[in-house]
């Protein structure tokens, strides 16, 4: 569906609207402002509305939809990310598996079963590292701010802890197709993997 889209004159949020609710009033989907959706798209912004009561008889309030302006990071871009962090969290679940098992074997008086610690020490330390920092205000790993991209909801929000953890679980699947649902970044028109299209979220460029 094509929609007018213009800017919100209060905060320059880029908005669109449906053609058939054109001159009605509405408010910004990221200020709250009151504004007039103008007839036209061309017209770069609307008009802001005065400050009077507005009947409900005379006046229909209408929906926004937020249109994005999103580039969105490319495979390599990402690829190149994703092997800093791999670094990253293969050295801390390397520590931290290293200091769960030492504790294990000291308490326990034997060894067995320290390895398997270990392994989902390192499966902790992966799902807190991402999940922690994607969701953080910064909206990125470390491999992905040295790489200047982050991590969005499919509005270009930033996203939760919960959102960031399934994207993240979601990768098991990307991974278990033989990689395929990476390779997908390569080929999607966002440049989603299957990860990011299970849990709704973009990686865009800063």
């Amino acid at each position: 569906m094509d929609y007018i889209v213009f800017r919100c004159p209060e905060c320059g949020a880029k908005l669109g609207v449906k053609p058939e609710d054109a001159g009605l009033n509405a408010f910004c989907a990221k200020c709250s402002r009151r504004v007039k959706v103008p007839f036209e798209s061309d017209k770069a912004e609307s008009t802001k509305l005065v400050d009077q009561p507005i009947k409900e008889t005379q006046h229909k309030t209408s929906e926004f939809t937020r249109v994005i302006d999103l580039a969105y990071a490319g495979f390599w871009r990402r690829f190149a990310a994703a092997f800093i962090d791999g670094l990253i969290t293969t050295v801390l679940g390397f520590i931290a598996g290293g200091i769960l098992g030492f504790i294990y074997g000291v308490s326990t008086g034997t060894a067995e079963g320290a390895e398997f610690l270990g392994q989902i020490a390192g499966l902790m330390v992966g799902w807190i590292y991402f999940a922690s920092f994607e969701s953080s205000t910064k909206q990125a790993t470390l491999g992905k701010m040295a790489l200047g991209i982050k991590v969005t909801d499919n509005n270009g929000d930033p996203v939760g802890f919960g959102k960031a953890s399934g994207r993240h679980f979601g990768k098991l699947v990307s991974t278990l197709i033989l990689f395929i649902g990476f390779i997908m970044v390569a080929f999607t028109q966002k440049k989603q993997g299957l990860h990011d299209m299970m849990a709704g979220c973009l990686v865009v460029n800063k």
